[in-house]
Order: structure tokens, then C-alpha cells, then sequence
């Protein structure tokens, strides 16, 4: 009787445990999906919005350069706005991904710039990573950043502001690729391109969802 009734406290220790640790690593999954899809969302931006804005506002276009933004970065040194799926957070840059204790340190303040990569503004590929979700003794405020990527879709725009400045990148394709398919690591583009990489679905390592986007406005201080 005393061993039964020991192995039977173990049994349901173990799985309340096994209850808890679900419940804590996808509960931020299910309520990002549900306030998606309860809260309004801000419109997309296009080229043709951007420059209807700027003549509501008595400003003037050049080149693509306006003197106004209507974002606000949580930190204007480096940070990415997306404002359809409401992610506002700081960027962490020239990050290792080879050395995990560095980017598992850079992903807890933030999302992280790969090292070797562009900076926004540059011609080539800013590589950008982040978790979708992690295990419930790891999460920190951006463990589920970029859960919503699947969301995104021609005409968002993805933002960077980087040293005060905001780049505007238009959304252009939207991928899925194997975990171990590094391959989206060695494109390279003549032009500013950003591509944002998390793990997918949300909450698991078995593939990777890639989302690139190119530049397509630059608005000064």
C-alpha cells in the first residue's frame, strides 16, 4: 500500500509538472493568435499612403526622404517596429550565431542582428532572429516577438530604426524552410534587404519561416 500510494504521488507530480510546462510555453502562443484576432491592427502602409501623408502634413517628398515619422521605436539607437502585428522592440546587433550563450543572451533583451550582416541602409542582407517561443524557464518581454510572422503579407511594412533614423521595408515574400536548411543565411542582395527569421511552428525547432522585406523609404530626424 505505501508503494503504491508513493508511486502513485510520483506519477501525478510528474504530470502536473508536465501539465505546467505545457501550459507555460503555449499559453503565449494561443493568447498572441486570440488578441490578433480580437484587437484592431493598424493599416498597412504602401509608397502611395506614404506620400499622401506627407502632403496631409505640408511636408515634402524627395527622393524618398521624409523629415517626419509617425512611429516611435521603444529604443531609436536600434530597434524594428511591425506595426501589423504590433511588435515594438530592441534590437540587439552584431550578435554570434555560432556562440549559443550570446545569442541566447541577445534574444532575452531583444531580437538579434546577426554579425557580419548589413546595417539598415546599406546595400546587402540585415539579418534579423528572434524566438517565437521558448521553454517557460527561459522566457523573458521577447520570448514570442515574432510569433506573428505568419501574418504578415504584401503591402505591411516592417520598420528599423536605427541611430535616430527610420527605415521603412516593404514586405516582399514569405518563406518555410527545415530547421537545418541554412541557406536563407547566404543570400546576398545588391540592394537593402531585411530578412527576419524565427522558429516555426511557434513554440518547436522543426523549421525555420523566413520573411524578407526591401527598403523602401528612409524618414530623418
Amino acid at each position: 500500500m505505501g508503494t503504491y500510494f508513493w508511486l502513485r504521488t510520483i506519477g501525478n507530480l510528474c504530470w502536473t509538472i508536465g501539465v505546467g510546462i505545457f501550459i507555460f510555453t503555449y499559453i503565449p502562443i494561443v493568447y498572441g493568435e486570440v488578441s490578433y484576432r480580437i484587437f484592431p491592427h493598424e493599416k498597412v502602409i504602401t509608397e502611395g499612403d506614404i506620400t499622401e501623408r506627407v502632403k496631409n502634413d505640408e511636408e515634402k517628398i524627395d527622393n524618398k526622404v521624409l523629415n517626419i515619422s509617425p512611429y516611435e521605436a521603444i529604443n531609436p539607437e536600434f530597434s524594428i517596429i511591425i506595426p501589423k502585428i504590433d511588435v515594438n522592440a530592441p534590437i540587439v546587433s552584431n550578435v554570434s550565431m555560432a556562440n549559443e550563450k550570446e545569442y541566447m543572451d541577445a534574444l532575452r533583451q531583444g531580437v538579434a542582428h546577426a554579425r557580419g550582416t548589413a546595417m539598415p541602409g546599406e546595400a546587402g542582407n540585415i539579418f534579423l532572429f528572434a524566438h517565437s517561443s521558448i521553454n517557460f524557464w527561459q522566457l523573458g518581454p521577447y520570448a514570442t516577438v515574432f510569433n506573428l510572422l505568419n501574418k504578415l503579407e504584401k503591402g505591411d511594412v516592417i520598420v528599423v530604426a536605427h541611430q535616430g533614423i527610420y527605415y521603412e521595408y516593404a514586405f516582399t515574400d514569405m518563406t518555410v524552410v527545415p530547421g537545418w536548411d541554412t541557406s536563407p543565411f547566404d543570400v546576398e542582395y545588391d540592394d537593402s534587404v531585411i530578412t527576419l527569421i524565427t522558429c516555426d511552428p511557434p513554440g518547436t525547432t522543426l523549421n525555420r519561416r523566413v520573411v524578407k522585406a526591401r527598403l523602401l523609404n528612409t524618414i530623418r530626424p
